[in-house]
């Protein structure tokens, strides 16, 4: 690319001209099809919200990283969008650096206002970024801004995650990662190229502080930029509305919370995905029932406390377990959800029990994974209910 020169407006102006904005246009539309894995837009004009944007290449999206005095804001953009987002955050830079592994292109605003185009063979290029965060692999990236959650006390305004909520914010990066690869598995099925296909509808039963519910909105909705209707249940109406208020808040509107006991919940529509992260006790088993009953597609359920079956098996012939309260619970535990995995099989679907996260971080640590297997051999529902 020759270094071009084109005239402009002031630098001290807000706007573009017309020219630059065309010229910027096909800079960005080059540096993208000449594989940029890194550009860096910077040298803010005015009193402009950001001091610097970062375009990263990974996994064959761009990770933006907009940089304000104290905070972050990530999001991801697919690469045929890449170039109108470099138009429109450049009206707010006087520079824009990338790199494509071999050379550097430039783009420069003067202070007369002319736009300085170019290209040059690079040695020091940044690298390509593998992976969003290498170390941790982590869908959302700490220091990622998501609003309710720094209401709800999990993170700070700028990003950074409290010491006490580090480890719920690991298992929900964790659960992610699940979610993730049904949309990865959905996309090669060919289910997601429907441009008029429906929202994808997903209840988290015993949503309790919504954590989860909050951040699965947002992964699908910011992230993956897949229509979704998602709902949260929970006994305790003073959560499900303050949950409620804070949807309404921040505009997600196909958000929603409702209050009542998953035992009671009616199974008369259809659903997509069905999540539980840490319901107590049968709550988990309801939730699966409610599942199997709506016909849902995909299950995902970690659960909790399991004080069903340790209260009633007679362990007499095996008192090595019988005589220990905490082994009896962990064995009972285990029992309990060998005999989910094998109901769920029962009604069609394909499951697996693994681990969820490492035990520092949570005992809890099994998920179950279930998906519809429309070839398979089933029993009613209400006869895997009734015994």
């Amino acid at each position: 690319m020759p270094c071009v020169k084109h005239a402009g407006a002031p630098l001290e102006n807000a706007t573009f001209d017309e020219e630059n904005m065309e010229s910027i246009s096909e800079f960005a539309e080059q540096i993208i099809s000449c594989g940029a894995h890194r550009i860096v837009l910077s040298g803010p004009r005015g009193e402009k919200r950001y001091k610097k944007s970062t375009f990263s290449l990974v996994n064959g999206q761009y990770f933006i990283e907009r940089l304000t005095e104290k905070q972050a804001f990530h999001e991801y953009c697919e690469k045929n969008e890449a170039a109108m987002r470099i138009c429109s955050d450049f009206e707010g830079y006087t520079q824009v650096n990338a790199w494509n592994g071999e050379r550097e292109f430039t783009a420069k605003l003067t202070k007369k206002g002319n736009l300085l185009t170019g290209s040059r063979a690079c040695t020091a290029a940044p690298k390509a970024v593998e992976s969003q965060n290498r170390k941790k692999k982590y869908i959302l990236a700490e220091g990622t801004v998501i609003p309710p959650l720094a209401d709800m006390g999990v993170m700070a305004s700028n990003g950074a995650v409290h010491k006490a909520m580090y480890d719920k914010f690991k298992q929900i990066n964790r659960f992610l990662e699940f979610i993730d690869e049904i949309v990865k598995d959905e996309a090669v099925d060919g289910e997601n190229n429907d441009a008029e296909k429906k929202p994808m509808r997903i209840i988290d039963f015993g949503c309790g502080k919504s954590y989860l519910t909050f951040i699965v909105y947002y992964y699908f909705t910011f992230i993956r930029k897949i229509p979704v209707q998602m709902t949260g249940v929970d006994l305790k109406e003073d959560v499900i509305d303050f949950c409620t208020k804070l949807a309404e808040k921040y505009g997600y509107s196909n958000l929603h919370f409702q209050a009542g006991d998953i035992a009671d919940c009616a199974a008369d529509e259809a659903i997509d995905m069905v999540i539980t992260l840490h319901a107590c006790d049968t709550a988990t088993d309801y939730a699966l029932y409610n599942a199997v009953k709506r016909g849902a597609k995909y299950i995902l359920s970690v659960p909790c406390c399991q004080h069903e079956l340790a209260g009633k098996a007679d362990y007499a012939a095996l008192p090595i377990f019988d005589d220990n309260g905490i082994l009896r619970e962990r064995v009972s535990a285990l029992i309990t959800d060998s005999i989910r995995q094998k109901l769920l099989t029962a009604c069609g679907y394909r499951t697996g029990l693994m681990e969820f996260v490492d035990l520092s971080h949570t005992p809890k640590n099994l998920l179950l994974r279930a998906k519809k297997n429309e070839l398979a051999r089933t029993y009613p529902p209400q006869r895997i209910k009734n015994g």
